[in-house]
């Protein structure tokens, strides 16, 4: 693969919406990114240059006053009296609405679990922002459901307008990698974009490549379960993808892309891993790319996953790798495509009976302050920005284009001799009058004619 063709395809004039809370970058989308910068920028977050942030909530928030009132609405700037930036009008302090409406699915932590009827459980009253500063009209709570678009949207959102103050440009653009090559290579895992295999151990990142030392963490989930502790990013190993011994495996292909634009419903019953002929699931990969549920068979995103192997076979250790970001921006680019071709009304997401956080009024966990999975279920150019490629439109079989062609001469020939049979009998009827003319008249029964 060209280094050129890890595209940033991200971009637009929406930068007056993500000024308040760092919700998403937007820039020109015209240009591949140079892989280097990506590269450089990606070094950045994994060589530490980044000051600590250990915080979920504002610090200013996390004071005794503040927890037990459970309000986290501080002034903008040094005015004590301009809460929420509201003497601006540029946001309120607002009561926190959640989602009450009755889930499905597996759970079975309830009214143990933070996560639920986020962030409730902390704060009851945050800063709600109105105008440009608006966020994006916008948890296991991001697998399994509606709101795996909604919430890897949202994360990508965040992640590029931190890179963009990182390195101090608000025009960069997250690429995206085409994945629907149907190959059984990754193209963009190579020393001068995001990685080559060792020589030696094949399932590490090369010696020659600028991921060669990246740490991971948050890898050990059965021992935190255990410990009944949370991560706290102690780096636990290096980066691995693992093609060795997969090569029967091959990466989607534009087909596959094709029967899953063209499904017509966003989300069916159960909206779980099970729902049949549901753009998302076919999307998330659970279904075939056509709609059709096959437990043995993985595809689109979930087939990615799998292919890359390693670090990137399991959701919760998948974002330590790189590739996972061209991967969902990619993923994010057929979302925005399928809005665009069936522009669903809202009701499209369900609002009740999802899996916990997959409602569309549930706030997306963790996200703060909260954001609904409805602000999110928008195309990408309401949300200032857009992606500079074409998907495939689904192409129509020759046996297809040969029969209406045939259909639409024969339908031609029946309307030339129509006119031919109507123009004959007007030359037949010339020059005819009738013996006798009638009319009726309007002289009563009892009237002289």
């Amino acid at each position: 693969m060209k280094p050129q063709e890890l595209k940033s395809g991200r971009g637009g004039e929406g930068q007056d919406r993500i000024r308040e809370w760092k919700a998403r970058g937007s820039s020109p989308a015209d240009k591949a990114m140079s892989p280097l910068g990506w590269g450089l920028v990606l070094c950045c977050l994994g060589g530490g240059l980044l000051p600590g942030a250990w915080a979920q909530f504002p610090r200013v928030c996390m004071t005794v006053d503040n927890l037990m009132a459970k309000e986290c609405c501080p002034p903008l700037g040094l005015e004590p009296a301009n809460i929420c930036g509201s003497q601006e009008g540029r946001g309120q302090c607002m009561e926190v609405e959640t989602d009450a409406r009755p889930w499905s699915g597996p759970y079975v932590l309830r009214n143990r679990d933070d996560r639920e009827g986020w962030p409730r459980k902390f704060f009851h009253r945050t800063c709600r922002c109105t105008g440009p500063g608006r966020p994006y009209k916008a948890i296991d709570f991001s697998h399994q459901g509606p709101a795996f678009v909604t919430w890897h949207r949202y994360h990508l959102l965040w992640l590029e307008r931190d890179l963009q103050q990182l390195i101090g440009n608000e025009s960069f653009a997250l690429p995206y990698w085409n994945f629907a090559t149907g190959r059984n290579d990754c193209d963009v895992c190579t020393d001068q974009l995001l990685g080559a295999a060792r020589q030696d151990d094949p399932t590490l990142i090369s010696e020659n490549s600028r991921f060669s030392n990246w740490e991971i963490v948050c890898d050990s989930l059965d021992d935190y379960n255990r410990r009944v502790t949370l991560c706290n990013g102690t780096y636990e190993g290096l980066l691995r993808r693992n093609q060795v011994g997969l090569n029967s495996e091959k990466l989607p292909t534009l087909k596959d892309i094709q029967d899953c634009l063209s499904l017509k419903k966003f989300d069916s019953p159960p909206f779980f891993q099970n729902s049949t002929f549901s753009f998302r699931n076919a999307l998330e990969g659970f279904d075939k790319a056509n709609g059709i549920l096959d437990s043995q068979v993985m595809s689109l995103h979930n087939l990615v996953h799998s292919f890359l192997n390693g670090t990137s076979a399991l959701p919760h250790s998948a974002a330590n790798d790189p590739v996972f970001v061209v991967l969902h921006s990619f993923t994010d680019a057929i979302f925005d495509e399928w809005m665009k071709r069936s522009n669903p009304s809202v009701d499209a997401w369900p609002q009740e009976l999802a899996p916990i956080g997959h409602n569309r009024m549930y706030n997306m966990v963790p996200f703060f302050p909260p954001v609904t999975n409805e602000e999110l279920f928008l195309t990408a150019d309401q949300l200032g920005y857009s992606y500079a490629i074409d998907l495939p439109v689904e192409e129509t079989p020759a046996w297809t284009t040969t029969l209406l062609a045939v259909m639409g001469m024969l339908v031609a020939l029946v309307g030339v001799f129509v006119v031919l049979f109507f123009l004959q009998y007007r030359r037949l009827r010339k020059g005819y009058t009738p013996l006798m003319e009638t009319h009726l008249s309007d002289k009563k029964y009892t009237e002289e004619a």
